[in-house]
């Protein structure tokens, strides 16, 4: 089997009296994308500077394509990209004086596919980055992070301060280079819709914990909804029937959530000659606030920097 890109064992990280990343073990595989969503303060930002290594965990053990990021920070850095959430570049640089710094410093640089997202992005080469709106600068970031060739690419709310045509185009970049090169993609968003759309697997965080992670379609398998109408009384004991998370409703209409292989509970509902079922699929985001518990503040900024790093 190849090695894993990222393997977290027991990882925690604390600032002071706040624990911001509790006890994490997680494998990841080559060429996987990977949405992490969570509330802000969830650990999602400390998690990937964990993994770039800006960030020294407390305890545990964190390999990146197999290299310690604190030991061998360098090498883990040639070979990854990162869009942090807050500004990185140099503001008295232009986009040329940033394309020829970041150069420099990766011997696997595409100037090709430099090129290429500065054409979709239209950027103006000969202009300072102190002059750019945020979702310029965030465009320029991914094009440095894109040219590296990077095995494992990082992107920290990457579609903040893009308006939607900036944000296709940026999505498109990041498909492009899955699709052609097989990089690895870990992204943090507040867009849910984002998230579904790109990725394949998804983990969600609170309180520094990763509380459940799976792919997409394992997710909305594995929280579906049944909506049923008895003809008579409903059993007594639909709660503990196996399968059957929880149930709402009153009178005979009943709601099911479902844990598992629904078509078992559907068989079950059958033998009780019912007036009426429906199955009903999650997205992604019915998901995340079930499994979240309360609706949690979704507004996309830099809250979440400050809480994970207090």
């Amino acid at each position: 089997m190849s090695e894993p890109v990222v393997s977290l064992e027991r990882v925690s990280k604390r600032y002071g009296n706040v624990e911001a990343v509790r006890g994490v073990s997680w494998t990841l595989e080559p060429g996987a994308v990977v949405g992490l969503v969570g509330p802000n303060g969830a650990g999602k930002s400390t998690t990937l500077k964990m993994l770039i290594g800006l960030v020294r965990p407390s305890s545990g053990a964190v390999r990146v394509m197999g290299l310690d990021p604190q030991r061998q920070g360098r090498a883990v850095r040639e070979r990854t990209g990162f869009v942090p959430e807050s500004d990185a570049l140099y503001g008295w640089m232009t986009v040329d004086d940033a394309l020829a710094f970041s150069r420099r410093m990766h011997t696997s640089w595409d100037k090709a596919a430099a090129e290429r997202c500065l054409d979709l992005f239209r950027l103006p080469r000969r202009r300072r980055v102190s002059g750019f709106s945020m979702g310029m600068k965030r465009q320029l970031a991914l094009t440095l992070a894109v040219a590296s060739r990077p095995r494992l690419l990082l992107l920290d709310e990457p579609t903040t301060g893009l308006d939607p045509e900036r944000r296709r185009e940026f999505l498109q970049v990041i498909l492009r280079e899955v699709i052609e090169r097989g990089c690895t993609v870990i992204f943090s968003s507040h867009q849910l819709h984002e998230v579904e759309r790109l990725a394949e697997r998804v983990v969600i965080m609170r309180e520094g914990r990763m509380i459940r992670e799976g792919s997409v379609d394992a997710l909305k398998e594995e929280s579906r909804e049944i909506r049923v109408v008895f003809q008579l009384d409903p059993p007594e004991d639909l709660a503990t029937w196996p399968g059957v998370a929880s149930v709402s409703g009153e009178g005979r209409r009943r709601v099911l959530q479902v844990r598992g292989d629904v078509d078992v509970v559907l068989a079950r509902l059958q033998v009780l000659k019912p007036f009426a079922v429906d199955v009903v699929e999650r997205n992604l985001e019915e998901i995340y606030f079930a499994t979240q518990g309360r609706p949690p503040s979704l507004e996309a900024g830099r809250a979440e920097e400050g809480r994970d790093a207090p």
